[in-house]
């Protein structure tokens, strides 16, 4: 009967799960349908983990979209996987270095078990030797003997020294080798394949850093900009040209931010976080806007004309009481007035509240 009533039990969590799974697929496929996204697996899977919620960083990318802005473009469901789900070549090379790296340790410990076996020997030799020039009746042949047997010891000593050096040498190369790999790899990791910008990742490694920024002297701030109705031009000229607008305006930020840390954190959403003043900060904020509404694009492969390209932006000052979540959701905000205001122009905090 026990037997029985545990199949019957396992049969029906089976079936709750099915049913389960069955649900968020509908969801996921009505998402597909309601924002006109392509049913292909990739942009399937990225939709299914949104409805799933076991990747908060994909919720809360696409709450907003699909909530508030009601727009979700394919290019956007791609950049989220591409973050966030596909991560198995980092992964694996990350795998390969880390073997790599423990068998150079292991090399090294090897090295250091060998020289300190070589040292216990040659101190043994010294102590024999000792021994034997301590006796009083020692002969010329004994104590000639003896130092033959010390000069040996050394001998062998610096054979061992020569080796060991050569070997911690080539080590050291490797280690030097690996290192470069391992900056390599968290750079790639870090990185917009699309703009060569940071990422998602970088964006929120860097904002959970406030509680240490505002500890500083500086004025921090964080610039959040996106760009005035992205979404027609995808519509109008095709993802390929949203691409190469993307790349644009991530060179282009790379130009006017300067050395300040600046990411792609959505499909066009960028944040700039950078140390300056509050006059320099509005300074800075103008001539990102000034500097993409003076430039009439075009199409690269037809000439076509794409028209003026502006953004909106929201720029807010770290403040003592500030965490990272405080920090984000007032240049939000000031991003969200900036759009609803007319776009193109940049709202900027002025005062530091300590």
């Amino acid at each position: 009967m026990s037997t029985t009533l545990e199949n019957n039990k396992e049969a029906s969590l089976e079936e709750a799960e099915h049913e389960q799974v069955f649900s968020l697929a509908k969801e996921a496929l009505s998402y597909i349908s309601t924002f006109r996204t392509p049913p292909t697996p990739e942009v399937y899977e990225v939709w299914y983990r949104y409805v799933e919620g076991s990747n908060k960083a994909i919720q809360n990318q696409l709450s907003y979209a699909v909530n508030v802005a009601k727009s979700v473009s394919t290019v956007q469901l791609l950049d989220l996987r591409q973050q966030f789900l596909n991560t198995s070549n980092t992964a694996e090379a990350n795998h390969h270095i880390s073997l790599q790296l423990a068998t150079e340790m292991e090399g090294l410990q090897s090295i250091v078990s060998t020289q300190q076996g070589a040292i216990v020997e040659f101190g043994d030799c010294i102590a024999s030797a000792n021994d034997r020039l301590n006796d009083e009746t020692a002969s010329a042949a004994e104590i000639k003997s003896c130092l033959n047997l010390v000069l040996q010891g050394n001998d062998r000593m610096k054979q061992h020294i020569a080796e060991m050096d050569s070997k911690l040498q080539s080590s050291k190369s490797q280690l030097v080798v690996l290192r470069d790999d391992l900056a390599e790899l968290k750079k790639l990791i870090l990185t917009d394949p699309l703009t060569g910008l940071g990422n998602r990742r970088l964006f929120d490694e860097t904002i959970l850093r406030a509680d240490v920024l505002r500890q500083t002297a500086a004025p921090n701030y964080l610039f959040l900009l996106d760009l005035d109705k992205f979404k027609t031009i995808n519509d109008t000229h095709g993802h390929g040209t949203g691409d190469d607008v993307l790349r644009f305006v991530g060179n282009s930020l790379k130009k006017l931010a300067g050395s300040a840390t600046i990411a792609r954190y959505g499909g066009d959403e960028f944040a700039i976080f950078i140390t300056v003043e509050p006059d320099q900060a509005k300074q800075l904020a103008d001539d990102i806007c000034q500097f993409f509404f003076a430039n009439d694009l075009t199409v690269r492969r037809t000439g076509e004309s794409l028209g003026k390209l502006t953004i909106s932006l929201g720029a807010a000052i770290l403040r003592g009481d500030d965490c990272s979540d405080s920090w984000f959701e007032r240049a939000d905000k000031l991003l969200y007035n900036a759009k609803t205001g007319g776009r193109n122009r940049a709202l900027v905090e002025r005062k530091r509240i300590e």
